[in-house]
């Protein structure tokens, strides 16, 4: 009976591992679209990408997320505030500082690590200065999620675009 209940947590860990390769691999994906559809919009066509949530409450909150800049590839300058978004661990919201067009600062207003628990503000203080950095480099909400910080990246990402939103 022992050896078929760790057979049977192996294959759950075996296919959770799967699951976590094949998100990260979307993202991938999602990221050379997300080019592509910047790409596309600057020549007037417009499109949007789903945005993969790990909780069915943040899917709630922000079902769809839309690439999105204006005409010319720039924001309006000002500070944005995105939706918070509710993850499992706790609600994540960012706030945003465009300017010349860019984004030159990302904060975080709510964060998961404010659960009080040493693992998540671990996971974050590693994956939120490696996330705000990549946004200002791609100046958008389209960037990779760091393993092992898929909830931070879903929270963050999806409050991020909501902000980029307000500034197009």
């Amino acid at each position: 009976m022992k050896k078929f209940f760790a057979l049977i947590t192996s294959i759950g860990i075996v296919g959770a591992i799967g699951l976590d390769g094949y998100y990260l691999f979307t993202q991938n994906s999602k990221q050379v679209q997300g080019t592509t559809t910047v790409e596309s919009q600057s020549q007037g066509a417009s499109t949007s990408s789903s945005s993969p949530s790990s909780t069915s409450a943040a899917s709630e909150a922000v079902s769809s997320s839309t690439s999105s800049t204006s005409s010319n590839g720039e924001y309006k300058d000002g500070t944005y505030s995105g939706s918070t978004v509710s993850t499992r661990w706790g609600d994540v919201q960012v706030q945003v500082k465009i300017s010349g067009g860019k984004i030159s600062d990302v904060s975080f207003l709510k964060s998961t690590s404010e659960d009080g628990k040493s693992r998540s503000q671990e996971i974050d203080a590693q994956a939120e200065p490696i996330y705000i950095s990549e946004a200002k480099q791609a100046n958008s909400a389209n960037i990779q999620a760091i393993s092992g910080a898929t909830v931070t990246y879903n929270g963050y990402t999806e409050s991020l675009q909501a902000a980029l939103d307000q500034a197009v």
